[in-house]
């Protein structure tokens, strides 16, 4: 097996329990201790400690978080793996103010967030080192009502499997 196809399996299995069924423990078997994962609408997180936090404090607030692969295949080369992803969730949980603009301020909103993004992960010796994306963080907080809607004509829509649909 190429050191590609290693690491794209790291990451889907990863990706998978992480980002999917939520099991923040995987990070002790998958990433390194010196784990750096930077979202924009989260920030730059150093360690395995805050990376279970992170995602375990996203999840109190939106217990049916859930993400997925999306539209592409992953893409590896050498030590590195990029992957499109898409996911959301429904605000039924605590009051969250981890993100980057504004907090929901009162518990179980209601609110509803769906956005995509794209994830690049380094790796070395088999273990995750830094897990760097670009996600729709604009979208996040527009859905959430923390900033202005877009203009008439630009917003970005998803079906009920969350899916983008490109008009």
């Amino acid at each position: 097996m190429s050191i590609e196809q290693t690491n794209k399996a790291i990451v889907g299995k990863y990706f998978d329990e992480y980002w999917a069924k939520g099991n923040v423990s995987i990070v002790d078997e998958l990433c390194s201790d010196d784990f750096l994962i930077s979202y924009p609408n989260h920030g730059p997180r150093r360690g395995k400690a805050e990376a279970k936090q992170m995602l375990s404090e996203f999840r109190e607030a939106f217990p049916d978080l859930t993400f997925r692969a999306y539209d592409t295949p992953m893409i590896a080369e050498g030590d590195y793996v990029a992957a499109r992803w898409v996911g959301g969730g429904k605000h039924t949980g605590v009051a969250f103010d981890d993100l980057a603009v504004g907090k929901l301020s009162k518990a179980n909103t209601g609110k509803e967030i769906y956005f995509s993004g794209i994830t690049l992960f380094t790796l070395k010796d088999g273990k995750i080192t830094r897990e760097i994306a670009e996600e729709g963080g604009l979208t996040v907080l527009q859905q959430l009502g923390l900033v202005p809607q877009p203009n008439p004509g630009k917003e970005i829509k998803y079906d009920a499997a969350g899916d983008q649909i490109y008009p």
